[in-house]
């Protein structure tokens, strides 16, 4: 028996993967984000106690599946300069020393408007540009992957932190998931799994909307701004857009070709470079063939 540890990163799958396909692997017991932050990420680093978590993650005889996008810090949370993000390396290593690490990245500039869209669904309302360069909500040094797979890799060892493209997953869903089951010894019948997206762009129009819906209730605190608390109204909004988003006339599917400008571009471009090109060799894949900006 073994340990799998999958952190990440959000607006990669996540959701889908803990959803429909994770439950679903026959010869893994499977924990989910509700119960994994609750043992790793809302604890106490000082009061940490690995043996406790360990006891309360029963397997039933079978090796261990946890997943939490969290770990990697959720995007419109705040980077907190990636003090959770390293505290739950440590974290996950103090529990089990020799688990394998399950890192899924995207390219910046469509994660970026990915966050953004899932920002306005939670009940954000800061415009597209103050919620990228605020620093409020968004932080551009969250999408520095090279930086955090290095230090799984010091934690871990190179050969057990596994580096996954989302961008493969969505041009071959099929030949990605049979590679990703025989990497990590996965026992799992694909006829079984449905290839449905959970999480759908907005429509242009349907942001707007749900951005003004957002301005009548408060949540959430500390990264918006609203008129006036009106209990359920984000309930009410949540189910209006999902209405809306179906039809057409409320305009395209929101993507980084409709929200970033070219100064945007620019600045992304040259924020990630860098980065990018250790990452292209960290993982043996040329970046630049999926529209990562390497210079």
């Amino acid at each position: 028996m073994f340990e799998i540890v999958h952190i990440g990163y959000p607006k990669t799958a996540s959701t889908w993967l803990q959803n429909e396909y994770f439950p679903k692997v026959k010869n893994f017991h499977f924990i989910s984000w509700p119960t994994v932050n609750n043992s790793l990420l809302f604890t106490d680093c000082f009061l940490f106690d690995s043996q406790r978590v360990r006891d309360n993650f029963v397997t039933s005889g079978k090796s261990l599946l946890l997943s939490s996008e969290h770990l990697s810090t959720a995007i419109n949370f705040g980077w907190h300069y990636g003090v959770y993000s390293f505290a739950n390396a440590y974290k996950i290593k103090a529990i089990y020393p020799n688990a394998k690490i399950v890192i899924f990245v995207r390219r910046q500039q469509s994660l970026i408007c990915s966050a953004y869209l899932q920002y306005i669904k939670n009940g954000g309302t800061f415009g597209f540009r103050k919620w990228l360069y605020s620093g409020k909500v968004f932080s551009f040094e969250h999408l520095i992957f090279s930086r955090l797979i290095q230090l799984y890799d010091s934690l871990f060892g190179e050969d057990n932190v596994k580096v996954y493209l989302f961008e493969e997953f969505k041009k071959n869903p099929l030949l990605f998931l049979s590679r990703f089951n025989e990497d990590l010894g996965f026992d799992i019948d694909l006829d079984e799994v449905s290839l449905e997206p959970v999480n759908r762009a907005l429509r242009k129009r349907v942001a707007i909307i749900q951005k003004f819906m957002n301005l009548f209730y408060r949540e959430p605190l500390g990264m918006k701004h609203y008129l006036i608390h009106l209990p359920g109204m984000g309930i009410i909004a949540r189910q209006t857009m999902k209405r809306l988003n179906r039809f057409s006339v409320f305009g395209e599917f929101l993507s980084d070709e409709n929200l970033l400008d070219p100064k945007d571009i620019d600045y992304i471009k040259t924020f990630y470079a860098n980065s990018n090109k250790e990452l292209s060799q960290r993982i043996g894949v040329d970046l630049k063939e999926y529209k990562y900006f390497i210079e």
